[in-house]
């Protein structure tokens, strides 16, 4: 069997029945060469076929080619949900990942449209690691099926974790398990507490337009803002980043002050910005709010065996 452009496609012939090695494209055309030996001698049976034109599915391979913190996990998200519990296993089965140096992981779906692998712990500094999935043609739905297959991946710098005091008012900076600097910081006064919990830092932005009505505060209240936010960085999809606020320097280290985000000055803001990248982990004590896993990149969430259970095989 070849492809529309000539490649061989292996497969396996057992019983008269001949099958992939992987699940055929979505809106292909093949060639079947069939040679059949008998008592008459040898007859070649040339046969063309085509594959289903149907509805696909996109899985993309979040961070790909990056450098990120030591707690983003590998993100393979899907544009429409996988709801079926068989062809989530499937496409996990399909999946494999290599980390150097190695180190002891397992693959979950934090929800129906996103496979995740995260480490036992955190990423060690200076890891690389590859992702292959040959999950093309496997179905997502009764209509719908996977368009391609997805291959890349992404690297660890060093290891920073930002430790956060909600009632201490300060962030503890480490770097490769070297504390490195202690900031004042104002979070979510009452009625936006700041959520505890293991977050990671989603995206960086050095300027950024914050609206209230994108989280629910319509404009005219008394807690509504607009405003062009400096050197920040998002922590959860439900509006909490760390970002500076100037207007706040006089309450940073002694009262929380915020809507919910982690405030500082302008020149740590910008510090801790250059700093950091998307994957650095930040550790949120002393609320009584907690961090879901739906409200961000949520893995760390879980312990070790919580984790494991997320696996659909």
């Amino acid at each position: 069997m070849t492809n529309a452009d000539g490649e061989p496609v292996n497969g396996t012939l057992a019983k008269s029945v001949w099958t992939p090695q992987f699940p055929f494209r979505l809106n292909r055309s093949y060639t079947v060469v069939s040679t059949l030996d008998g008592p008459a001698g040898t007859t070649k049976a040339t046969t063309k076929i085509s594959t289903l034109d149907a509805e696909t599915n996109v899985a993309n391979l979040l961070y790909d080619g990056t450098q990120v913190g030591a707690g983003m996990p590998v993100i393979v998200k899907f544009n429409n949900e996988v709801v079926d519990a068989g062809m989530r296993k499937a496409i996990q089965q399909a999946m494999t990942i290599t980390t150097t140096p190695a180190q002891n992981g397992a693959w979950g779906w934090i929800d129906n449209g996103q496979l995740m692998w995260r480490p036992e712990t955190y990423w060690q500094a200076n890891s690389k690691v590859t992702v292959s999935g040959k999950i093309a043609g496997l179905p997502t739905s009764s209509h719908r099926f996977i368009n391609d297959n997805i291959s890349g991946g992404f690297t660890i710098g060093d290891v920073r974790i930002l430790d956060v005091s909600i009632t201490g008012h300060t962030m503890t900076v480490t770097k490769n398990g070297t504390k490195i600097k202690t900031l004042p910081i104002t979070t979510g006064k009452d009625g936006f507490a700041t959520r505890s919990g293991t977050k990671v830092i989603i995206e960086r932005d050095s300027s950024l337009i914050m609206d209230s009505t994108t989280v629910g505060i319509p404009a005219g209240s008394p807690d509504s803002y607009k405003l062009d936010v400096k050197w920040a960085m998002r922590v959860t999809y439900t509006g909490e980043f760390i970002h500076a606020a100037p207007w706040s320097e006089g309450e940073q280290g002694s009262a929380n002050v915020s809507h919910g985000c982690v405030g500082l000055s302008m020149d740590n803001a910008k510090w801790l910005f250059n700093l950091c990248r998307a994957g650095d982990i930040v550790n949120n004590s002393g609320s009584n709010r907690t961090f879901k896993p739906s409200e961000g990149i949520g893995c760390w969430v879980y312990d070790w065996a919580g984790w494991q259970k997320l696996s659909a095989v």
